[in-house]
């Protein structure tokens, strides 16, 4: 999954929390899930251990927390398309080169950066309904190819002609809409047969006294 020049590291199967707790020493970096895993274990008093990423401009400072061996340990959910990853570790206020990561590149200024190449996407867990950038909720479906499929809710008036999901890989549906924040109400409609979101364990009756899928959206 995490290649580089010099080393590769597959994806864990662990769960992401439990791949986080069962660190004991600082490990090359690799993917969890759809996050980036990166540990250091100083060898000496550390008070902050922290990374800025290229990608972000070098803008942003993420602190790494410090499991239960005594581990600094860090989770980078992937940015989407990303197949590089470029960054350097702050270490109690000194800015350098994660030690380790093996693989290490000069920029222009001389200095020297870190990199991770993702051979092949993560592997990202279905979430639905989840919630872009943008304020926009995307909902995905999986059956049999070549299928009608639509959402149906409060938030399009219960309507099955409205909002269809398109079909990307074989079997694979989504579609992305702008709904208002609150609780809201849901199921799908595949070839005029209802059917409740298998991703989505969140169920309630709606009015009338059907269960439909239930999520919030955050204000």
């Amino acid at each position: 999954m995490v290649a580089a020049a010099g080393g590769a590291w597959a994806a864990s199967p662990l769960s992401l929390d439990m791949a986080m707790k069962s660190i004991t020493t600082a490990q090359p970096p690799h993917v969890v899930q759809d996050a980036l895993i990166l540990s250091l274990h100083p060898d000496r008093p550390t008070r902050f251990v922290g990374v800025r990423f290229a990608n972000e401009s070098w803008a942003v400072l993420h602190p790494y927390a410090v499991n239960e061996n005594g581990v600094f340990v860090l989770d980078y959910p992937l940015p989407e398309g990303l197949r590089e990853i470029r960054y350097r570790i702050v270490v109690d206020g000194e800015l350098m080169a994660d030690p380790t990561n093996p693989v290490v590149d000069t920029d222009l200024t001389g200095t020297e950066v870190s990199v991770v190449i993702l051979t092949q996407d993560p592997v990202r867990p279905i979430v639905n309904p989840r919630q872009e950038r943008d304020g926009s909720v995307t909902f995905v479906f999986h059956g049999t190819a070549g299928r009608r499929v639509a959402i149906v809710g409060d938030f399009n008036n219960w309507d099955p002609f409205m909002d269809f999901l398109a079909e990307g890989d074989s079997g694979a549906y989504s579609v992305t809409l702008r709904i208002p924040p609150g609780t809201h109400w849901y199921y799908f409609v595949s070839d005029g047969r209802r059917i409740l979101d298998s991703y989505n364990t969140a169920r309630a009756e709606d009015p009338d006294g059907s269960i439909v899928n239930i999520f919030t959206l955050p204000s």
